[in-house]
C-alpha cells in the first residue's frame, strides 16, 4: 500500500513537467552562455550584457507561452475526458444503467519526466471511444487497423473493457487491444 500511495505523489501534470522541460531546454544553455561570456572575459561588454538580457527575456516570454500551451491542453485532455466518461455507454442499455465509471487515471511513465496522468488519462479515453466504435460492429464482418503490425479482418466476437476478439476465417480468435487499434472498418459480408 505503500508503494501505491507514494507512487500516486510522484505523478505530475503537464505543468510540473513544463517546468522541468524549460529547465533543461532553456536555463541550461542560458548558464551555459553565460558562463561562456564570463569565462571569455567579455561578459563586461555592453553588446554582451545586452544580449544576455535579451536571451533572458526571450526565455521568459517562451516558458509563459510553453506554460500557457500546455495549461490548454492539460484543460482540453480533461474535457474530452469528462465528455467521453459522460456519453460512452454499452448500446441497449438504459442511460441510467450504462454510465460507465472511469477507474482513476493512470500516469504514463515519460523518460525523465516521471508519470504525467495526463497521457494515462488521454488514452483511457482513446480506449473508451474504440470500444464505443467496436460495439457498434460486434457481429459483424470487419478489417482492423494495427499499429505497428498488418491489418487483420474477421468477424468482431466481443468488445471487451480491455480490448477486442476477433475470429478469423481460419477459426483462431485474435484479441486486441484498444492501445493499437487505429482504425474499424465494416466489410461487406460475403
Amino acid at each position: 500500500m505503500a508503494s501505491s500511495g507514494s507512487a500516486n505523489q510522484r505523478q505530475q501534470g503537464l505543468r510540473q513537467a513544463a517546468s522541468v522541460l524549460f529547465a533543461l531546454m532553456g536555463i541550461v544553455p542560458a548558464l551555459v552562455f553565460a558562463f561562456t561570456l564570463w569565462q571569455l572575459g567579455a561578459i563586461h561588454h555592453t553588446l554582451a550584457q545586452a544580449s544576455l538580457a535579451l536571451t533572458l527575456a526571450l526565455m521568459l516570454l517562451g516558458y509563459w507561452l510553453f506554460r500557457s500551451m500546455l495549461a490548454q491542453m492539460s484543460e482540453i485532455v480533461k474535457g474530452v475526458s469528462r465528455a467521453v466518461h459522460t456519453v460512452v455507454r454499452p448500446s441497449g442499455t438504459p442511460i441510467a444503467a450504462a454510465t460507465i465509471v472511469p477507474p482513476p487515471a493512470v500516469a504514463r511513465e515519460v523518460a525523465g519526466l516521471g508519470s504525467i496522468w495526463e497521457l494515462g488519462e488521454m488514452a483511457r479515453t482513446m480506449d473508451l471511444l474504440w470500444q464505443r466504435e467496436a460495439r457498434a460492429h460486434v457481429g459483424r464482418q470487419v478489417q482492423i487497423t494495427i499499429a505497428n503490425s498488418q491489418d487483420v479482418a474477421g468477424k468482431l466476437v466481443e468488445a471487451t473493457e480491455d480490448g477486442l476478439l476477433l475470429e478469423q476465417k481460419g477459426g483462431t480468435t485474435v484479441a486486441i487491444t484498444y492501445r493499437r487499434v487505429q482504425g474499424i472498418e465494416p466489410l461487406a459480408s460475403a
